[in-house]
């Protein structure tokens, strides 16, 4: 149990259960899970390399600032996907217990298609702002790294994240393996 009460989840479990099989949280967990844990070590160690350098040789890592920026931005967008399939955006649910059965798989589908279009939204700007940042060669300043790059990743994984939005939507919860689930992994 982690410190809220909540037992965790297997990785094998896609959260989509016999709907979609587990194939679609396997991929995600092996793909953008293990790229956001690359990033977040290369972040650690670009972080420890500018502060031992800084303070200590008195020579500051070059463009650590900027490299700092555009991982973090990869971190959060590579999570973005893994965070929506697994259902852990923050949501508040104040009425559920209020409501029956079908008013909560109605607006759990409502809630779906929102977060759908809304992502769907942020994928097509990203995009845009991605395509223009190519045209004008935008780049960091210091180190002229290519800006574009980083905006395609935040335009892809807001698509990816909208269309697993969409399934969270259709799928009803409680066909799926939930966070009060058993430990161990589900064979």
């Amino acid at each position: 149990m982690d410190p809220f009460g909540r037992r965790g989840r297997a990785v094998t479990d896609g959260g989509f259960g016999g709907v979609f099989g587990d194939n679609l949280g396997r991929w995600l967990e092996r793909t953008l899970g293990v790229v956001a844990a690359i990033l977040l070590l290369c972040l650690v160690a670009v972080t420890c390399i500018d502060v031992v350098g800084r303070y200590f040789l008195d020579a500051p890592l070059s463009g650590a600032f900027e490299i700092t920026e555009l991982m973090l931005a990869a971190l959060v967008f590579s999570a973005l996907p893994l965070t929506t399939e697994r259902r852990e955006h923050v949501e508040v649910d104040l009425l559920q217990m209020a409501f029956g059965k079908n008013t909560n798989q109605l607006l759990n589908l409502f809630a779906g298609f929102f977060s759908m279009a809304l992502l769907m939204t942020f994928s097509w700007r990203l995009f845009s702002h991605a395509l223009s940042a190519a045209a004008d060669g935008a780049t960091t300043n210091a180190l002229a790294i290519p800006l574009a790059p980083f905006g395609y990743l935040a335009a892809v994984s807001c698509l990816l994240s909208a269309g697993i939005a969409f399934l969270r939507g259709v799928v009803d919860p409680a066909q799926t393996p939930s966070d009060t689930g058993s430990e161990g992994s589900h064979d």
